[in-house]
């Protein structure tokens, strides 16, 4: 779309049969509920694999951007709300079982030392999100108050620790980090960057950061937004809009300059295809197996391609016969549940309601489609490992743990939820076209504390390696994965802003300025990048010192 206001032209070559990545809806009813026009049921038969929620904050002004102004989105009444808590949810931690619309008990789960548990007293009684948000309030606050590049130099000063080592290194218990990580994030997670728990805090709208990115009485109003339908749609609509449409079952195999400084893109047993420039944007996974010539990426860029930390997220959509948690006579009177989050420490780990379907004149008569399982990190590892072909012993054995959790999580037999019609489960690091959720760097990875703002570190970020131009100005990486919004279309927007950036800077000398300042005016900056040190980190990769 960026290069289509340009008037610059391109090729798409998509290696799936799908397009979107890993914005992936998956239908129970196929093309059926595709189709299906809004406010029918046969069009909530689906559940978001991939990206399935939007919180309407500062920092995802260019996401709605997109979704309004470009797509048209508002105006068909497909941004709906997301309804990420709502009432009568649960929580289960401790073999302890709670309903969230019941009052209050200090300590409910006896994590504290004085009830079995390990966690002393003076931080069981702080309660578990303020703790967590307290840790990085300081960081928030420094986002809401100060210009995205000042603000990142503070909290990259951290980038050299986990999230547990950060937190140990401040005299928190190992008990209490355990805690922390067990309540409000995934297990293992902590292992990570201490930089990537607090963009993600951030990210969410939790602490201080969570004010909405737009003033009352303008269109949008909710803290949290789906697509109604599906996420894909945006995707459906960005195709429709853009002048050459992708080419499908086209697996890149080879990228490599040619004796007169072009680019020569192969795929499979095709002859090459020679191009004036290539903007990369596949998983960091999928393009370590592309053969790309040593002179080609620097060393410090393939150190990252093949080393940068990715999560791995593992969902479980089971589809039954009706909505069982809004039905009373399931759940009890005033019990039923409409949207939100329930919560475990059970190998489901996460159980999300579907927002979307609450205008159907009968909602009696939507599918009865649960996400029961949401995991990442070693949750996901470990479920993920029964996310094998349908129908087979791992396949059932994961439909079996996960009945019986949900059982657990809801006080309800399996029996109570009526016939399972259909289920599908989906681990990212088992998809060919991904091999990994969505980036989340370990400690040191951004590699910003020691050298500016700019993210060079003396030539040795494998971070700022990946966004600086590849093949002499040719080979431009972009995605998620090279922006500090990791797991967030935000991250995937602003890393398409960046490439053509750099990629203009090929152009003849008399129409770089000329394309930049286009893109400038039509596409704003994001708030993460900074001109200057793009050019800075063009020019040491030219001379070969990234």
């Amino acid at each position: 779309m960026i290069l289509d206001t340009l008037d610059l032209p391109y090729e798409i070559l998509e290696a799936s049969d799908r397009i979107g990545g890993r914005i992936f809806t998956y239908r129970f009813n196929g093309e059926a509920g595709h189709d299906a026009p809004i406010n029918t049921p046969a069009r909530y038969d689906y559940i978001d694999i991939g990206a399935m929620r939007y919180p309407n904050i500062p920092f995802m002004k260019r996401v709605f951007d997109l979704f309004e102004r470009r797509l048209g989105m508002s105006e068909d009444d497909l941004l709906i709300e997301y309804k990420y808590s709502a009432d009568n949810t649960f929580e289960r931690y401790n073999d302890i079982l709670y309903n969230t619309s019941d009052p209050a008990i200090e300590d409910i789960f006896q994590v504290s030392k004085i009830h079995g548990g390990a966690v002393p007293w003076d931080w069981v009684v702080q309660g578990v999100d303020n703790v967590a948000n307290n840790v990085f309030r300081e960081y928030a606050e420094k986002f809401q108050t100060e210009d995205f590049t000042t603000a990142w130099a503070y909290l990259s000063q951290q980038d050299p620790y986990s999230t547990r080592g950060y937190l140990l290194s401040r005299q928190y218990p190992e008990s209490v980090v355990e805690w922390l990580e067990t309540f409000e994030t995934a297990t293992g997670l902590y292992n990570n960057a201490f930089v990537e728990s607090a963009m993600d805090s951030m990210d969410f709208g939790s602490s201080s950061a969570s004010q909405n990115g737009r003033p009352r009485g303008e269109q949008l109003s909710y803290e949290w937004y789906c697509i109604d339908g599906g996420s894909d749609r945006f995707i459906d609509r960005m195709v429709e809009r853009i002048k050459s449409k992708p080419q499908a079952g086209r697996r890149v195999t080879k990228i490599a300059r040619t004796e007169s400084g072009e680019m020569d893109v192969t795929c499979g047993a095709f002859a090459p295809t020679t191009y004036s420039q290539v903007i990369c944007t596949i998983p960091l996974g999928c393009l370590d197996a592309i053969d790309i010539p040593r002179d080609d990426l620097s060393y410090m860029q393939r150190m990252a391609i093949r080393s940068l930390n990715y999560d791995t997220s593992t969902k479980v959509a089971l589809k039954f016969a009706t909505r069982w948690w809004e039905d009373p006579v399931v759940m009890g009177a005033n019990r039923t549940i409409e949207g939100g989050i329930s919560s475990t420490d059970l190998p489901i780990r996460t159980c999300v309601y579907p927002s979307y379907g609450r205008s159907v004149p009968d909602t009696s008569t939507l599918p009865g489609v649960l996400l029961a399982s949401y995991t990442w990190a070693q949750d996901a590892q470990r479920l993920g490992g029964l996310a094998q072909t349908k129908g087979s012993e791992a396949d059932a054995r994961l439909v079996d743990i996960t009945l019986q959790n949900l059982s657990a999580l809801h006080n309800v037999p399996v029996e109570s939820m009526g016939p399972l019609v259909d289920h599908f489960a989906f681990n990212w690091h088992n998809d060919p076209n991904a091999r990994g959720a969505f980036a989340l760097f370990g400690p040191g990875q951004f590699g910003v504390s020691s050298g500016g703002t700019d993210g060079t570190a003396q030539g040795q970020s494998m971070f700022a390696s990946l966004k600086a131009p590849a093949a002499k100005g040719r080979l431009h990486v972009a995605g998620e994965a090279t922006s500090v919004h990791h797991a967030w279309v935000l991250g995937a927007l602003n890393s398409a802003w960046r490439a053509v950036y750099n990629a203009l800077g090929q152009l003849e000398e008399s129409q770089v300025e000329v394309k930049r300042q286009q893109l400038i005016a039509e596409w704003g900056i994001p708030d993460e990048e900074d001109v200057t040190a793009l050019v800075k980190l063009a020019l040491l990769s030219y001379s070969g010192a990234l």
